[in-house]
C-alpha cells in the first residue's frame, strides 16, 4: 500500500512539474527558407510572439496540453499540439487559393497569377461603403488610370468614368464598356451595390480586344452574386444616412452686398461714393432701412435623408443553386422637390439539366423614380435685398416688390413638378453544354426592356406658366429595347504538365432600338392633375425612332509553357450598322505576352521577391460611338402655312452626311510589371502606356452658305500616354491585429498629334473648334482653355501705359501681352490644359479583433477649371450676388480680386481660371462584428453595426460647393455635393 501510495505521488509530482510552464523555441521555413513574421500564439489566449528577421521564435509560458497556431498571409495556418517538445521546427504551405485567385477576364475567368493584360480587382467591401445608387462614385479612387468626375449631385444622379484619359472627341466616346455577367449594360447605376461580387477594370489593348468595337474606352466587369452549394442564407443590409450642405465659400450677406454695390458705383476719378438714392431702388432702400436681408441657401436648402434596405437569399445543391435579392433605396435631395426612389428584383438560377447540359437564368426588374426642382434655380447669385414672404409669412411671387418682374425661385419651385419615371427588366438565359470534359459551348440570350418617362408641369401660378397658356406640360417617353445573342466555344486540351492551352471563340449580334416621343402642351383646365391633366393646345409634338445593330466574330488563343511563359493572342472582326455602306467592318487583333519571372530556377533563392511577372501587350479597339444614320442625309420635320392651313413638310437636316465615314480606331502599347516583396510584405503594379487613336470621329462646324452647319468625319489623330502605380503594404499582420496601407497613383497626358493637315499662312496646322467649343490644336490636350494669361491686378505705380491695357486703371485684370505688341488679342491667347497633372487615392485598412476601420484619403493634382461665378462681370458690377471676396479697394489694394465697377471688367474669364486640385478625406469607416457566440441559440450567423462618413473634409482653393463642380450649371446653381453620415447595420442568417 505504502509502495503504491509514494508511486501515485511520484507521478502526481512528475505530471504536474511536466505541465508547468515552459518555453517553445524553433524555427518557420517555407519552401525556400525560414520566414520572418509569422504569428506564433497560443491557441485561445493572447499569449503570442513573431518570427524574427531569420524566421525563428520563442515563447514562453506554454504548457504541454497548450496549441500553437502559426499563421501568415499567403500560407495555410498550422495549428500544433506542444506535447513534451521543447522545440518546435514549422514548415508552412503557401495558401494556393490566395495565390491563384480566380478573377473574371472577357468571355471566361483566369487565374489572377496568369493573367497577361492590365486588369485591375476593385475591393468591393471598401467600394460599397459609399452610400449611393451612382456605383460610378464607388470605383473613385479604387483602381489606376480610373478618373471619376462627378456631373449630376442630384438623387439618381451620375458620374463620368473616364480610363486613361480621353481616347476620343466623339459625343460620348470616351464612355467605358460595362459588362455585367457578361452582358452589356448601358449604365453602371442600374447595378444594386449589395448584389455586386466582384469588380475587373480592364484597360489595355489586350484585356479588352475580346469586345472590339465597344471597348476603346476600358471595359468594367462586374459579377453579381450567386447561390452556392450548402445551407442556405438570408442576408440583410439596412443603412441611414444624413446629408448636409458643403462648400469652401461664402456668399455677401445683405450689408456686404450692399457695400460692394456701393463700391461699384463709387466715382473712380475722384474716389466719392454716390448717394445711396442713384444706386439703389425704392425697393432695395426700404430693406436696407428695415434690415431685411434673406439668406438664399438658408432658406432653399435643407438637411435630408437617405435609405437603403437589402434582402438576399442563397441556396444551392450539387445541382440546383438560387440567390435573389430585394433592394429598396430612397434619397431625399437637399433641395426640396428633388429626390429618388429605387426598387430592384433580382433572381439568378443555375440549374443542371443534366450530367452535361447546364441551364443559367439571370432576371432583373428595376422600377425608380426621380424627381427634380424647377429648371434654372438659381440662389447662388439673387441679391439678398429681397422680400420673400408677405407679413403673413406666404410666399409672394415677386421677391423684389411688384414693380419688378424677377420671380421669387421658392414661387416657381412651389408651382413645379419634374418626375421621371423609369420601368427596367433584363432577361438573361444561357445555355451551356459541356461536349466533352474540355470542350463546352454556351449559348447565351439578352433581352432588355427600359421605358422611361418624363412629366414637366409648370401650374398656371408659375412663371413659365402664367403667360397666358394656363399651364405648361413636357411629356416625353422613352423605349430601349435591346437584343443580345452570342454562342461561345470553349477548348482546353490536356496537353502535358509543361504545356498549357485554351481556345475560345465567339458570334454575337447586338441590335439597340431606341423610340422617343414628346408632347408640349398648355392650356390646361386646372393644375390639380399636372401633366396627366387635360390641355386644349399641342404646342408640338417630336416622334425619333433610331436603331443600331453589331454583328461580331472573335477569337482568343491562351498558350502557357513551364507556367513561366504565357502567350495571348485576339481577334475581333465588328461590322458596325452606324458607318457607311463600304466602311462597316472593322478589325482589331491584339497580342500580349508574360513572363512570370519568380519560377525561374535562378530565383529559387532570391527571397526577397515572392512574384515577380513581367508583361507586355499590343493591340487595337474601335470606337463607333456616334448615333445612327449619320453618314446618311436625313430630313428634319418643317411643316409648310398656307394662310390658315398647316401641311406636313420637311427639310434637309442642318447635318451634312458623311458618306465615306469610318471607324476611330485607338492602338494601345502596355508594359508592366506585377510584384510581391519580402513574404508579401509589399505586393503591387507598375505599368506604362501609350495609346493613339487615329481617323479621329469629329464634329465640325462648317459655313452656313453650304446649307448645313456641321459634318461628322474623321481626322487626324490623338495620343494618350501614362503611368500607373498601385502598392500595398502589409504593416502589421498578426491574427488579431492588421494594418495595412494602400496607395494608388495615376498620371496621363493627353495630345493632338494631327488634325485635317491644313496649313494657315504661316505654315502652322490649322485649328479646329468643335462643337462643345473646344479649340482643338496640335501639341495641345482635347481638354482646355484658351485665353489670356492671367497676371495679376494692376496696382497704383504699374506701368499701365505700357502694357497691353492703356486704358486700364488700378485695380482691372492684368493678362499677359504675349507677343509683346501692346495689344491685347487672340493671338495673346494661350492654352490651358484642364486636365489633372496626376490624381490617386491613400487607403488605410485596420482591423483589431472585431473592430476595423477604413479610412480612404482621395487626391486631384493641376487640374484646372474657369469658375463661372468669378467670371460673371454682373457681380464685379454688384448686380448680382456671388462668391465673396477680399476685392480690391484704394484703400486695401487687393492683389488677387478686382475693383467693382460699373462698367464691364475686360479679362474677366482669364481671371477666373482657377487651380482644381483638392485633397479629400472621402470615406471614414468605423465597424463591429459582434462575437458568433452571442447569437448562437438565435438561428444569427453574423452581424455588423457600422459607421460611415463620406466627404468629410476637402482641402481646395477652387471656391464651389465641390472642387468638381462649378457653383453655377447653365443659368441655375449647381446641385450641391453633400457630406454624409450614415450607420448601417449587416444581419446573416
Amino acid at each position: 500500500m505504502r509502495f503504491v501510495l509514494f508511486n501515485f505521488i511520484v507521478l502526481f509530482c512528475t505530471t504536474v512539474c511536466y505541465s508547468q510552464d515552459r518555453t517553445i523555441s524553433g524555427t518557420v521555413s517555407d519552401a525556400t527558407g525560414p520566414l520572418p513574421g509569422v504569428n506564433i500564439v497560443v491557441k485561445g489566449t493572447s499569449n503570442g510572439v513573431v518570427t524574427d528577421f531569420d524566421g525563428e521564435y520563442r515563447i514562453a509560458n506554454v504548457s504541454a496540453d497548450d496549441i500553437l497556431v502559426f499563421s501568415y498571409i499567403g500560407y495555410l495556418t498550422k495549428e500544433i499540439p506542444v506535447g513534451g517538445n521543447t522545440t518546435l521546427d514549422v514548415s508552412l504551405s503557401e495558401d494556393a487559393q490566395a495565390l491563384e485567385e480566380v478573377i473574371v477576364v472577357g468571355y471566361g475567368t483566369q487565374k489572377k497569377s496568369n493573367v497577361i493584360g492590365s486588369v485591375t480587382s476593385v475591393e468591393v467591401e471598401e467600394a460599397t461603403s459609399v452610400p449611393t445608387t451612382n456605383v460610378s462614385e464607388m470605383l473613385r479612387g479604387r483602381a489606376a488610370g480610373v478618373q471619376v468626375n462627378l456631373s449630376d449631385a442630384r438623387p439618381g444622379g451620375q458620374s463620368e468614368i473616364v480610363i486613361r484619359g480621353n481616347v476620343s472627341v466623339a459625343p460620348n466616346g470616351n464612355s467605358p464598356l460595362v459588362i455585367v455577367d457578361g452582358l452589356p449594360f448601358d449604365s453602371l447605376n442600374d447595378v444594386s451595390p449589395d448584389d455586386i461580387a466582384n469588380i475587373e477594370i480592364l484597360k489595355d489593348a489586350s484585356a479588352t480586344a475580346i469586345y472590339g468595337s465597344r471597348a476603346s474606352n476600358g471595359v468594367i466587369l462586374v459579377t453579381t452574386k450567386t447561390g452556392k452549394s450548402g445551407k442556405s442564407s438570408i442576408d440583410y443590409h439596412g443603412y441611414t444616412t444624413i446629408q448636409t450642405l458643403t462648400k469652401n465659400f461664402n456668399q455677401y450677406d445683405g450689408q456686404q452686398y450692399i457695400d460692394l454695390k456701393r463700391e461699384a458705383n463709387r466715382n473712380r476719378f475722384t474716389g466719392e461714393y454716390l448717394n445711396d438714392e442713384n444706386i439703389f431702388t425704392p425697393f432695395e432702400l426700404e430693406a436696407i432701412e428695415n434690415q431685411d436681408f434673406v439668406d438664399w441657401e438658408d432658406l432653399i436648402l435643407q438637411d435630408a435623408v437617405i435609405q437603403s434596405h437589402s434582402l438576399s437569399y442563397s441556396a444551392g445543391s450539387e445541382t440546383t443553386k438560387v440567390f435573389s435579392s430585394l433592394n429598396y433605396f430612397s434619397q431625399e435631395g437637399i433641395i426640396p422637390n428633388s429626390g429618388y426612389d429605387r426598387g430592384t428584383f433580382k433572381l439568378n438560377i443555375d440549374q443542371k439539366l443534366t450530367e452535361k447540359l447546364t441551364l443559367k437564368g439571370i432576371f432583373n426588374y428595376q422600377n425608380a423614380k426621380q424627381d427634380q426642382e424647377t429648371g434654372d434655380l438659381n440662389f447662388t447669385t439673387i441679391t439678398p435685398l429681397a422680400k420673400p414672404f408677405d407679413e403673413e409669412g406666404n410666399l409672394v411671387k415677386n421677391y423684389l416688390g411688384p414693380s419688378d418682374t424677377a420671380v421669387n425661385p421658392l414661387w416657381d419651385q412651389r408651382e413645379s413638378t419634374d418626375e421621371t419615371k423609369i420601368n427596367l427588366t433584363d432577361i438573361n438565359l444561357s445555355l451551356v453544354y459541356d461536349i466533352t470534359p474540355n470542350l463546352s459551348y454556351t449559348l447565351k440570350s439578352f433581352l432588355r426592356n427600359r421605358n422611361t418617362n418624363r412629366g414637366i408641369y409648370r401650374s398656371s401660378q408659375h412663371s413659365a406658366g402664367d403667360e397666358g397658356v394656363d399651364g405648361l406640360a413636357v411629356i416625353s417617353n422613352t423605349f430601349f429595347k435591346q437584343l443580345l445573342i452570342e454562342n461561345i466555344l470553349d477548348y482546353t486540351p490536356q496537353i502535358n504538365d509543361k504545356n498549357s492551352l485554351n481556345l475560345t471563340a465567339v458570334q454575337a449580334f447586338d441590335e439597340q432600338l431606341t423610340e422617343y416621343t414628346q408632347l408640349d402642351k398648355s392650356g390646361f383646365t386646372n393644375d390639380a392633375l399636372g401633366y396627366n391633366g387635360n390641355a386644349t393646345t399641342l404646342l408640338n409634338s417630336d416622334r425619333s425612332v433610331s436603331q443600331r445593330r453589331l454583328l461580331s466574330f472573335l477569337g482568343r488563343v491562351r498558350y502557357g509553357y513551364l507556367d513561366r511563359y504565357l502567350l495571348e493572342a485576339t481577334a475581333r472582326a465588328d461590322g458596325a450598322s452606324v458607318f457607311a455602306e463600304n466602311n462597316k467592318w472593322g478589325f482589331f487583333p491584339a497580342v500580349s505576352l508574360a513572363w512570370k519571372m519568380h519560377s525561374e530556377p535562378f530565383m529559387e533563392n532570391v527571397k526577397a521577391i515572392n512574384e515577380m511577372k513581367l508583361r507586355v501587350s499590343y493591340g487595337a479597339t474601335g470606337n463607333q460611338g456616334i448615333n445612327s444614320l449619320e453618314s446618311l442625309g436625313v430630313a428634319d420635320d418643317l411643316p409648310y402655312v398656307f394662310g390658315d392651313q398647316t401641311v406636313a413638310g420637311a427639310t434637309a437636316s442642318s447635318r451634312l452626311p458623311n458618306p465615306d465615314l469610318k471607324w476611330e480606331t485607338t492602338t494601345t502599347l502596355n508594359a508592366g510589371v506585377d510584384f510581391r516583396l519580402f513574404n508579401n510584405l509589399f505586393e503591387g503594379t507598375l505599368e506604362l502606356y501609350k495609346a493613339n487613336t487615329t481617323d479621329l470621329l469629329l464634329d465640325r462646324s462648317i459655313a452656313g452658305t453650304t446649307g448645313y452647319n456641321v459634318i461628322r468625319f474623321n481626322v487626324g489623330e490623338l495620343e494618350n500616354r501614362g503611368l500607373e502605380a498601385s502598392l500595398t503594404t502589409n504593416i502589421i499582420r498578426k491574427e488579431d491585429f492588421h494594418w495595412s496601407l494602400g496607395t494608388v497613383f495615376s498620371t496621363n497626358k493627353n495630345e493632338i498629334l494631327s488634325l485635317t493637315g491644313e496649313l494657315d499662312e504661316n505654315g502652322d496646322p490649322i485649328d479646329i473648334t468643335d462643337t462643345y467649343g473646344r479649340r482643338l490644336s496640335v501639341g495641345q490636350s482635347i481638354n482646355n482653355i484658351w485665353l489670356p494669361k492671367y497676371d495679376g491686378i494692376y496696382q497704383e505705380g504699374d506701368d499701365i501705359a505700357g502694357s497691353g491695357d492703356p486704358l486700364a486703371q488700378p485695380g482691372d485684370v492684368r493678362v499677359v501681352d504675349q507677343d509683346g505688341n501692346g495689344q491685347i488679342d487672340n493671338r495673346d491667347n494661350v492654352f490651358t490644359n484642364t486636365d489633372p497633372d496626376w490624381y490617386g487615392s491613400i487607403t488605410n485598412t485596420i482591423t483589431y479583433r472585431n473592430f476595423d476601420l477604413f479610412a480612404d484619403l482621395y487626391i486631384v493634382q493641376g487640374a484646372t477649371k474657369l469658375n463661372t461665378v468669378l467670371a460673371n462681370g454682373e457681380l464685379w458690377k454688384g448686380s448680382i450676388n456671388g462668391i465673396r471676396a477680399k476685392y480690391y479697394t484704394p484703400e486695401y489694394p487687393s492683389t488677387e480680386y478686382p475693383r467693382p465697377k460699373p462698367d464691364t471688367h475686360l479679362h474677366l474669364y482669364s481671371f477666373a481660371v482657377r487651380d482644381a486640385s483638392y485633397v479629400r478625406l472621402r470615406t471614414l469607416t468605423l465597424g463591429y462584428t459582434f462575437p458568433k457566440e452571442l447569437f448562437s441559440k438565435t438561428g444569427l450567423q453574423r452581424a455588423k453595426i457600422y459607421l460611415t462618413g463620406t466627404n468629410l473634409l476637402t482641402f481646395t482653393d477652387f471656391r464651389s460647393y465641390s472642387p468638381e463642380q462649378n457653383p453655377l450649371s447653365g443659368s441655375g446653381t449647381a446641385f450641391p455635393e453633400t457630406r454624409n453620415i450614415t450607420l448601417g447595420v449587416k444581419l446573416g442568417f
